[in-house]
């Protein structure tokens, strides 16, 4: 029996060491990466020191051309967006820049599905800030998220194991997806208008009473709060299918009672039904996103939100 326990306790050993050194190798691995969705969030949790920074969802990371709003505001801007994800990792991405530096101004694209609409979704978005556990207040994010996360981030692997084939491919071979200019990573082509017409009536249909995740309405606010020093804006870039202004009545309420400008584009007739700005009926492509820059900069200026 006493050689039955050893045996047990050697091959445990065995399984932490072997998870410790897998785990430092690939966290070598990771950090050393430069290009990519990895090298991006490596830059932006760790580099980022920019006077206006831009975050929340896909519809961020591509409609908001960074060198367009440098040149007319005079600012350096850095595109922090990040494809599926909202509020959650929103939060984490800014705690982390702010420990280097407080933004002077803060663009955030609201996307209700992301930032406070109930989809079930809410552990996808731990995924970027995983390899960022260990840095100060990523840990309580975690915890609201799943409680047994705390155990699970004890193995040094389980931070890494998720894209650790796709990481060490784009380490080796130096070759990655578009990091994108600053952040911003522009779509080109048109939409398929045929495609188009038969997602709007799914689209169009699914207008039932909006179910709210309190968790993304807590981080909302928490959000806010640690935006306290920066200029934030909230805004709704445009949507080929138009939106139903009732799903962001609780975005608007919380604008209005906090003093925080928001600026809806999203039934904006110069590009509803108008293909030619967009890539799908959610993404505006590079033309759309150049033109609603341009839009939303003089927005900016004409209510004085940026000082220039």
């Amino acid at each position: 029996m006493k050689a039955f326990f050893i045996k047990v306790s050697i091959f445990f050993l065995l399984l932490i060491a072997i998870d410790k050194v897998n785990g430092y190798v690939l966290e070598y691995v990771v950090n050393h990466i430069d290009q990519g969705g990895a090298g991006r969030n490596n830059y932006i949790c760790n580099k980022v020191e920019d006077d206006i920074i831009i975050l929340g969802s896909s519809r961020a990371v591509y409609h908001y051309n960074v060198k367009m709003i440098e040149d007319s505001l005079g600012y350096s801007c850095y595109n922090c967006g990040e494809s599926s994800n909202g509020i959650i990792l929103s939060y984490g991405r800014l705690l982390m820049i702010q420990q280097r530096r407080i933004p002077k101004v803060i663009l955030y694209e609201i996307t209700p599905s992301h930032d406070y609409l109930d989809g079930k979704d809410n552990q996808q978005y731990l995924y970027r800030l995983k390899t960022m556990y260990n840095r100060p207040g990523i840990d309580s994010i975690f915890l609201d998220v799943d409680k047994t996360e705390r155990y699970k981030m004890i193995s040094q692997q389980y931070r890494y194991n998720s894209s650790f084939i796709q990481n060490l491919i784009v380490f080796i071979t130096k070759k990655s997806a578009d990091t994108g200019i600053k952040g911003f990573i522009p779509l080109y082509g048109t939409a398929d208008t045929m495609k188009l017409r038969k997602n709007y009536i799914a689209y169009d249909s699914n207008k039932e009473d909006y179910i709210y995740d309190p968790l993304k309405m807590k981080y909302i606010h928490k959000f806010i709060d640690l935006s306290k020093y920066s200029k934030l804006v909230f805004i709704v870039s445009p949507v080929w299918y138009g939106m139903d202004t009732a799903i962001l009545d609780t975005i608007k309420n919380i604008c209005q009672s906090q003093s925080i400008p928001l600026y809806d584009f999203s039934n904006d007739s110069k590009y509803v039904h108008n293909t030619t700005y967009f890539k799908d009926g959610k993404h505006l492509n590079a033309k759309g996103a150049d033109e609603f820059t341009k839009d939303l900069i003089k927005v900016l200026r004409r209510d004085s939100v940026i000082a220039y």
